[in-house]
């Protein structure tokens, strides 16, 4: 099984609890308690659709368990016996892998199981420790939120069934009723109401579409972003970083939760929702950074953070983000290409694969987050609109790999923008079309260039399927 180290890598550095991470002290997996977490946190992370068991943390102050630690860890966590204790309790094998994460000098093992469920995985038999049932045989375990937001493992409740079940049937064949919805969204009402106008019919102005609000939002983040810039003293780096070529996302969920406040429950609902499918997320959340100006704050009653991260060796990293929990989420970022001098230099090119990546990812975590909040699948519409800037003189090359041969012309204009709509419950298997309606212009913008549907559903599903290595 395949999985992105540099995911490990950052979940050991910065680890936090979420939907799709649980973090436990050191176990014992030859013992009764030690069998009883890797089960329970694996078959809950797996109907939870894949994620993460980081082991040797502890989940309240997310330090590592320095007094606990085994002296061989990787004899102890090797991925036979993990797969062994897994494949015995379940009655729906699934392949998982043992990662490892070093900080301090020291590794981390960090159990990886996939996504793709189908069937909600239960115990198929008892695990019984003196008088304690400690795995009971059928019990489904799943990753959820309490009332406060705070994720946890436990066996399913009737209302966690629903989650569940959607899921599962997420990664089967969408039916045709999410066919219909998914290409019926956004037509074009303005058009309609301006075409029986024109035979005297007395209409009241348009409504704005969901597509021109993501765009207005668009606007606005920028506007939002210069004045954070303005009121952070930069260094040289830093400066460099705002000057460089930029992606931003704006998010707007239809119908609004007019009444939601950024209260501790909607942070930490953020927190944990966010499916961490690459190392450096989409709306990365800062609330342990280091530096206390990279974390977010509440403020025009919404969550915001301005975040810079220069690390030598890594990615260089620029993000502002601002989360309104009545439903408008934006964030601008720095192109990925202009981060890593060190492999490409700054403002000469666009990977359209990074690009259809950071894309998809920023769909798939609209959804998590709308889910997770409380917005009813098949009840709510996402409008998004992407932007991309500082293009002009760029060639698409695939620099990252330079042995994919996707490549392009040069870019003439500056800036591109994009929109696109898709139900709530639209499955994530189903997500290409919606990315490639969103990519597809950026991508002609240089010399005419298209990238084939094939690729972009290839790309998409090894992001969805935490596949990219």
């Amino acid at each position: 099984m395949q999985f992105e180290q540099s995911v490990i890598d950052n979940l050991v550095a910065s680890p936090a609890e979420a939907l799709n991470v649980e973090l436990k002290t050191w176990i014992e997996p030859a013992q009764p308690a030690g069998v009883e977490k890797i089960v329970k946190a694996t078959f809950a992370l797996r109907n939870r659709n894949g994620g993460y068991m980081l082991i040797g943390f502890d989940d309240k102050t997310l330090a590592p368990d320095t007094a606990n630690r085994p002296s061989d860890v990787r004899a102890i966590f090797n991925l036979d016996d993990i797969q062994a204790i897994i494949s015995r309790y379940s009655q729906e094998p699934f392949e998982i892998a043992v990662a490892f994460g070093s900080r301090d000098g020291k590794e981390y093992p960090v159990i990886v199981v996939p996504p793709g469920v189908k069937t909600p995985v239960a115990a198929t038999r008892d695990l019984q420790d003196g008088g304690r049932t400690r795995i009971r045989v059928g019990a489904v375990y799943f990753r959820t939120l309490a009332s406060n937001g705070v994720p946890s493992s436990s066996e399913a409740r009737p209302a966690d069934w629903r989650d569940i079940l959607e899921i599962c049937f997420d990664n089967r064949e969408a039916d045709i009723g999410r066919f219909l919805r998914r290409h019926l969204a956004g037509r074009d009402l303005p058009g309609l109401l301006a075409s029986l106008a024109q035979y005297g019919t007395s209409l009241p102005p348009p409504v704005p579409t969901l597509s021109q609000r993501s765009t207005t939002l668009l606007d606005d983040g920028e506007k939002l972003f210069s004045n954070a810039i303005g009121a952070r003293q930069l260094s040289v780096e830093e400066q460099q970083l705002v000057d460089s070529g930029s992606w931003s996302v704006a998010l707007v969920i239809e119908p609004p939760h007019a009444a939601a406040k950024p209260d501790q429950t909607f942070i930490n609902t953020i927190a944990s929702s966010n499916p961490n499918y690459t190392g450096w997320p989409v709306w990365h959340d800062t609330q342990g950074a280091s530096n206390a100006l990279n974390r977010p704050k509440v403020t025009g009653g919404c969550l915001e953070a301005l975040i810079f991260s220069i690390v030598t060796g890594w990615s260089a990293h620029l993000d502002y983000w601002r989360l309104n929990p009545k439903g408008e989420f934006y964030l601008h970022r720095v192109l990925q290409d202009d981060g890593v001098p060190d492999k490409v230099q700054p403002r000469t090119a666009l990977d359209p694969v990074i690009t259809i990546l950071r894309v998809t990812e920023a769909i798939a975590v609209g959804i998590s987050y709308a889910k997770a909040l409380g917005w009813e699948p098949d009840k709510t519409t996402l409008a998004f609109a992407f932007r991309w800037r500082g293009l002009a003189g760029r060639q698409l090359t695939r620099w990252a790999d330079p042995f994919d041969t996707i490549m392009g012309g040069t870019a003439h204009d500056d800036q591109v923008t994009a929109q696109v709509e898709l139900p709530l419950d639209t499955p994530l298997s189903a997500l290409a079309p919606a990315v490639e309606k969103a990519v597809a212009d950026l991508f002609v913008s240089f010399g005419g260039a298209t990238v084939p549907s094939a690729t972009i559903e290839h790309w998409v599903q090894r992001l969805i399927e935490r596949r990219l290595n």
